[in-house]
């Protein structure tokens, strides 16, 4: 059978059949092609085998640069570019199939089905790798070296301390956070004066580790001079005598 290139034809596919040969501006049959709205033929799109993950996978959808898959548990040989997502079922059966998963405010939503047809519905939150000796803030999220399909969220250990509060009197030991929350409390270690107190303005709090802060005081030696209000304004009038608009009394 001889081969002819299409470039250009009248039409989709033409059926009809002619004397002689094969028109060469029409298609008798088409296999994995499509007709253009400029007439011409194009190979449809396809997918080419990129790898073969582990059995144990279900699903596959791309999500942030990576391909997502989804599994139970832990599986190794997951190929670089994809992600392994883990799915833990309330009764602990294995994931069996992903019915759908589409990011859902800027996290993946995803609806998997389990064994016994047990069907559930996760968000998918995300966080930091697990590190050691980091200094982590409450409502900071962390994930294991070794994932087990759980973020894990840092959260307080005892009671909050007091906030800051302006002219109340201070002693060494007293812990205080500051009224906008930055992760850290503070604690006096010296004061100054025989009755001192905190300031009338908050300081600026330094969220270094470690951090020492020199704060006013109303009552001792302060490192700055708290700002004094202004005087009132004096009357130079004596009480009692008018002048008039000219000055004549």
């Amino acid at each position: 059978m001889r081969q002819e290139n299409l470039t250009t034809i009248k039409g989709g596919l033409n059926r009809l059949r002619t004397k002689g040969a094969a028109l060469k501006d029409s298609l008798f049959e088409l296999l994995n092609g499509f007709v253009t709205t400029e007439r011409t033929v194009k190979v449809r799109p396809g997918t080419l085998l990129d790898t073969t993950l582990p059995s144990g996978t279900f699903g596959l959808f791309s999500f942030e640069g990576l391909l997502q898959v989804f599994a139970s548990s832990v599986i190794g040989g997951i190929p670089a570019g994809y992600n392994l997502n883990i799915l833990n079922a309330p009764t602990g059966n294995a994931l069996s199939k992903v019915h759908f998963a589409e990011p859902f405010m800027g996290l993946l939503y995803v609806v998997a089905e389990f064994d016994a047809d047990e069907i559930f519905h996760f968000w998918l939150r995300t966080g930091e790798d697990w590190k050691a000796n980091e200094i982590h803030k409450e409502t900071d999220k962390v994930i294991p070296t070794s994932p087990d399909g759980f973020v894990y969220s840092a959260k307080r250990i005892g009671d909050a301390n007091p906030l800051w509060t302006p002219s109340v009197p201070r002693a060494v030991g007293d812990k205080v956070e500051p009224t906008t929350e930055n992760g850290f409390f503070f604690e006096c270690t010296a004061v100054f004066g025989t009755a001192p107190l905190s300031g009338f303005i908050e300081p600026a709090w330094d969220d270094a580790t470690a951090a020492q802060l020199f704060v006013d005081t109303q009552d001792g030696t302060p490192e700055q001079d708290i700002p004094k209000p202004p005087d009132p304004p004096r009357d130079n009038r004596v009480p009692g005598i008018k002048k008039k608009r000219y000055g004549r009394k």
